[in-house]
């Protein structure tokens, strides 16, 4: 409303100064006009008169010389009235060699003569006079006429008046074509800016409302409903390997999807980037999370763009109002706070509350002291075992980096790993790790304890082409087998641009370094992948672990997944065990190698002889379980 108000504010005051503008123009225009025309007109009645006098002297010339050369002129001479009668009236005074013939009776006394013979031309108050003399041929004496101007400044008179009368057309024609061409320009200001309100309310790219429609135009009103915050889950990896142009593509065809989900009275927003919000008006409360789960399958359906498919998925973060929020900026901001627990936590869905908004002020926090926490050396890497199930035997140690926050304590990765992603300190965080890890390899070499230890990479640094050399020379500096060196990879990390993981993993392969496919079966790719990417292991997802012992289908899926890795001559890791019946279970299904819980927590290296310890005792487990087994 005051965007409104200000609009008709500035379109009052543009059609005043135009109208203004336009008075003041024209004025201007009349004032020149008229005073150019007034002195022209001067000029010209003087030009007019002038040869009218000298037409009239003529005639007087001719109509006096026979007259004055019979004339008897030693004495008083006059010329009567009816001798004239045939000359104008305006003719004041006729004098021949210095005598007067002629006198206008009507005619004063004047004090103008002297001056007037003088110049040929005298005004005063009561007119303008002109004397014209010449010399007559007949005798050579001069003959000098006096003559008064009247019938032109009767003339000037009339067209003075004409000009006023244009001048004052001219005037009001001039107004009115100001309020004319004002409203005309305040229609195409009004039509600009109702363009202009529509643009600022619309996404280009997708035609969709935006973050400043949604902000003024969501009206609740104590009503209830749920908003829906989505965020596209690999969108940014996607943007960063393939490319802007494709980034966008992707965003027109997910937001025509979720066009086409819509129901009447729906509102769809495009919130920023790959972030949507959906609102929906008078959605029961036990319909709501029914809503944002067919939502979300219908999100992670693959994009069919060109010739490729995209299986992108997303993150959904819901904030039901009035108990949420009763304003549109509180609902969104607590729908998006749900969102990044439901993205951080790989939850798919996350419903708002409370404790929700402390873990924003913490997250907001620990990002802002990222750079300094790196410089400060405050991340320190966990070592947690991996062991060879066949006979308990330590197989490696994967690293996990741990944060010794001064004000929060001992962090874990799921509070800041995102956070590093996310930030422009990812690739130094990396190297930060391989080359912590590269150094305690080299420490436990040297006390006769080698252990292999398995660094986490993330999607960005296989964009990083700086890379490989900075591996190389880690390597080359330390010493250490580059076999005692491992990098894990995401699945969907590796998905991002296949073409690009498999040269990278190429390139660690030519360095010695085995590469590993962390959280298998959990992303978007599918087995044909495993044939493109040379890898040495695959890690099976907690998720199949967790009751592969009491689910039969989980444990079908896990027989199968390792059956496929063994005949590609790829090694299989069961991550997540916790119970001695996993590790059995799996152990009987030929998996290779186990980690969790089972085994031993993330400790620090100074723990190596707990691991050790650990590694015992499970071998101890292990040959008993075995010997259970046997008939």
């Amino acid at each position: 409303m005051a965007d409104n108000l200000e609009l008709i504010k500035s379109d009052s005051n543009l059609r005043k100064r135009l109208l203004l503008g336009s008075i003041m123009l024209s004025l201007l225009v009349i004032t020149i006009f008229c005073y150019v025309g007034y002195n022209l007109l001067l000029e010209m009645e003087k030009d007019l008169e002038r040869q009218s006098f000298e037409e009239q002297y003529a005639d007087v010339k001719t109509l006096l010389s026979p007259i004055i050369a019979e004339a008897d002129l030693s004495g008083p001479v006059s010329l009567v009235p009816r001798d004239l009668s045939i000359l104008a009236e305006d003719i004041l005074i006729i004098e021949f060699d210095q005598k007067e013939l002629y006198r206008d009776p009507r005619l004063a006394p004047q004090t103008f003569l002297q001056p007037l013979k003088q110049t040929g031309f005298f005004s005063s108050g009561d007119g303008q006079y002109y004397v014209h003399s010449d010399v007559l041929p007949e005798n050579q004496k001069p003959l000098t006429v006096i003559w008064q101007s009247e019938n032109m400044a009767s003339i000037s008179q009339h067209v003075i008046s004409r000009l006023s009368v244009a001048a004052f057309l001219t005037f009001w024609l001039s107004i009115w074509s100001a309020l004319i061409m004002s409203a005309f320009i305040a229609r195409r200001f009004e039509n600009a800016n109702k363009s202009l309100e529509k643009l600022a309310l619309i996404d280009n790219l997708t035609k969709l409302y935006n973050r400043n429609a949604l902000l003024s135009g969501l009206e609740l009103n104590n009503k209830e409903g749920a908003l829906m915050f989505l965020d596209l889950d690999r969108f940014r990896d996607i943007n960063d390997a393939l490319g802007h142009d494709m980034g966008d593509r992707i965003l027109k065809a997910f937001a025509l999807r979720l066009r086409q989900l819509m129901r009447p009275h729906t509102r769809l927003y495009r919130y920023r980037s790959d972030e949507f919000v959906i609102w929906i008006p008078n959605l029961p409360a036990d319909e709501v999370m029914s809503r944002a789960f067919n939502l979300l399958y219908e999100c992670r359906e693959p994009l069919i763009i060109g010739k490729s498919e995209f299986e992108i998925g997303c993150s959904i973060g819901v904030a039901c109002a009035p108990e949420h929020g009763d304003e549109a900026e509180t609902l969104v901001q607590n729908a998006e706070n749900a969102m990044l627990r439901a993205k951080r936590m790989r939850l798919g869905i996350q419903v708002y509350n409370d404790r929700l908004a402390h873990n924003n002020t913490v997250e907001v926090t620990l990002r802002s002291q990222l750079r300094t926490a790196l410089q400060q050396n405050q991340f320190e890497l966990y070592y947690q075992p991996k062991v060879w199930l066949s006979d308990g035997s330590l197989a490696g140690a994967e690293a996990i980096v741990r944060w010794n926050h001064p004000d929060e304590g001992l962090l874990s990765p799921g509070y800041f790993i995102n956070l590093v992603e996310q930030s422009g300190i990812v690739h130094a965080f990396t190297r930060y790790t391989i080359d912590s890890a590269v150094k305690q390899i080299k420490k436990w070499d040297s006390e006769g304890t080698p252990l292999s230890v398995a660094v986490n990479l993330s999607a960005y640094n296989l964009m990083d082409t700086a890379f490989i050399p900075f591996v190389e020379k880690a390597l080359f500096s330390s010493g250490i087998d580059p076999a005692r060196l491992e990098f894990e990879l995401t699945e969907s990390a590796t998905m991002v641009d296949i073409a690009v993981s498999k040269r990278m993993i190429s390139a660690f392969n030519l360095l010695g370094i085995k590469t590993s496919i962390d959280d298998f079966g959990t992303g978007m790719s599918s087995f044909a992948y495993l044939r493109e990417l040379d890898v040495h292991t695959i890690k099976l997802d907690r998720a199949f672990i967790t009751d592969v012992v009491h689910n039969a289908k989980d444990e079908k899926i896990v027989t199968a997944m390792i059956a496929l890795c063994h005949s590609l001559g790829i090694e299989v890791v069961a991550e997540g065990i916790e119970q001695q019946d996993q590790a059995a279970l799996l152990k009987k299904l030929n998996c290779d190698i186990g980690q969790g819980f089972f085994f031993g927590k993330p400790a620090p290296a100074e723990n190596i002889d707990a691991l050790l310890a650990t590694q015992q005792d499970i071998s101890a487990n292990l040959t008993a379980t075995r010997a259970a087994e046997r008939p």
